[in-house]
């Protein structure tokens, strides 16, 4: 954000056809909505109930956005997201935290909002036409999507296996979650990964990720492309990242 001029930050992302400082905004605000969850138990959630509820609370931070300077709005974001950060760095991590309509453990909470600033961020910087290069940061955004398997397998009721991921991040770092005794398996590029399971697979987009398992008969499935499978999963509703998991099924409040 620093090296955007600031007569940039209006340009529109492909992503609800918002501007960078719209994106910003929204992120501010949901820091704020989290320093609230950790603190208050998630009283802020009252204003925002119901189908609409995401909705309104977008508009209500892009809003608030649009009262102020550009500069003030990223200041904003940044205060806000210092504040999680800080409670965060001393919580333990089953702890149980309400976020919008689900309860989850503050690992599942802290990686959900790495991914959707990290989403996000991939947004801006496809917009503004820079090249993006991933670094070992990307391994929270790959547990995000390892810690939400289950989940988005019951919410878009496909059969749950146990599966285990094994992917190769930048810097040839390996990274491995789930029973390494696992029949089901899906391997690959970490990026390419991480991209699928916050649903920014633009066009043009061809994973390098690949599944293998048990079939029904108890024999073994060939290696194949799950892409496009995933894909298809995870943006259902190309958004965010509220309810743990939220790019890989469709919205439910």
């Amino acid at each position: 954000l620093q090296s955007i001029p600031v007569r940039n930050l209006n340009t529109k992302t492909t992503f609800k056809n918002w501007t960078i400082t719209e994106h910003v905004s929204y992120l501010a605000g949901l820091e704020d909505l989290a320093f609230n969850a950790l603190k208050k138990k998630g009283t802020d959630f009252n204003k925002y109930r119901g189908p609409t509820g995401l909705g309104k609370f977008e508009k209500n931070s892009i809003a608030k956005g649009k009262d102020m300077r550009p500069q003030d709005v990223i200041e904003w974001w940044r205060l806000s997201r210092a504040k999680v950060v800080e409670t965060l760095a001393d919580a333990t991590p089953g702890r149980k935290i309400k976020w919008w309509n689900n309860e989850i453990d503050y690992l599942t909470f802290a990686a959900t909002k790495l991914s959707e600033t990290w989403s996000h961020g991939l947004d801006i910087y496809e917009c503004m036409k820079k090249d993006y290069e991933d670094s070992v940061r990307i391994e929270h955004v790959a547990l995000y999507g390892f810690l939400n398997i289950e989940k988005i397998s019951k919410i878009n009721k496909l059969k749950y296996e146990n599966v285990r991921i094994e992917l190769i991040g930048p810097e040839y770092r390996a990274w491995q979650f789930g029973d390494e005794k696992s029949e089901n398996t899906i391997n690959g590029n970490a990026g390419d990964w991480c991209r699928v399971v916050t649903g920014r697979t633009g066009k043009g987009f061809k994973p390098t990720l690949t599944a293998e398992g048990a079939s029904g008969h108890g024999r073994r499935r060939p290696r194949r492309p799950v892409g496009a499978r995933l894909s298809s999963c995870s943006t259902s509703q190309r958004g965010r990242l509220h309810g743990g998991g939220e790019h890989w099924r469709h919205r439910q409040h």
